[in-house]
């Protein structure tokens, strides 16, 4: 019991982690191919977003599949046990984040809390709920509540952040567009922060896609290298484990 209770508090402390770096590693990766791009292209500003999106998924996959295989191994205990032992660590990590940043001096840092508590909440429960449907065997529905309830999680706590930091309606100053965003388009801000796009909708306006990915950026991007990993460990970890294969009967020795 010793080593798997190691190995599963190993898997749960790493991970968080190492979805920062995954962040961290995109990013550079993002900027180095920005600069590259610029000098050739016309839309190597509008490529940025996507190209850290995109990269940050791919490796948040790559660490849920390690994080997975990990999981089968580990101590089984039920869906919200599990729930909280995947959330506890990532907020841990978030925590020591923004206090790393408020020692260096960083302004409103703090403010970034409701959003991310938010986002814990929502992501318990869409773990728990995964976990409870992966002990079932219901795999195939806990991997499609799961990410349902990992999207909603990440769109509230982004709608959130906005709200609290950018105001619905401002004065229109030397003829420059309002620091404002208008509410009607709330549901696409998470997918705003993540492709820099309103889709050919009106809203958000290019102006407030601006305000928008300079103050609620680091959160959305979080939240894509961080969701992966928590919904395989919590669906691995409830999965049943596999029957044992009976081994052939002893063949009784002649007489």
């Amino acid at each position: 019991m010793t080593r798997p209770l190691g190995r599963t508090a190993g898997v749960l402390l790493v991970a968080p982690p190492a979805c920062v770096a995954v962040l961290a590693l995109a990013g550079v990766v993002m900027g180095l191919t920005h600069g590259w791009l610029e000098m050739r292209v016309p839309w190597a500003t509008a490529a940025q977003l996507p190209t850290w999106s995109a990269l940050t998924a791919l490796l948040g996959v790559a660490l849920a599949l390690v994080v997975a295989r990990a999981a089968r191994r580990t101590v089984r205990v039920g869906a919200l046990p599990t729930a909280l032992g995947v959330v506890l660590p990532i907020a841990a990590t978030v925590t020591a984040t923004l206090a790393l940043f408020a020692g260096r001096g960083e302004s409103r840092v703090w403010e970034r809390a409701p959003g991310l508590l938010l986002w814990l909440a929502l992501l318990t429960a869409a773990l728990w709920a995964a976990g409870a449907l992966a002990r079932r065997g219901r795999v195939r529905a806990a991997w499609l509540a799961g990410l349902l309830g990992a999207l909603v999680a990440a769109d509230a706590a982004v709608i959130l952040a906005v709200v609290t930091s950018i105001p619905a309606s401002a004065p229109v100053a030397d003829g420059l567009p309002p620091d404002s965003v208008d509410r009607i388009s709330a549901p696409l801000w998470l997918f705003t922060c993540w492709t820099d796009s309103s889709f050919g909708l009106p809203r958000p306006t290019e102006w407030e896609r601006f305000l928008i990915t300079d103050r609620v950026l680091v959160e959305p991007m979080f939240h894509l290298a961080g969701t992966p990993y928590a919904l395989a460990y919590a669906i691995a970890a409830a999965r049943p484990a596999p029957a044992a294969v009976p081994g052939p009967e002893p063949v009784p020795a002649p007489a």
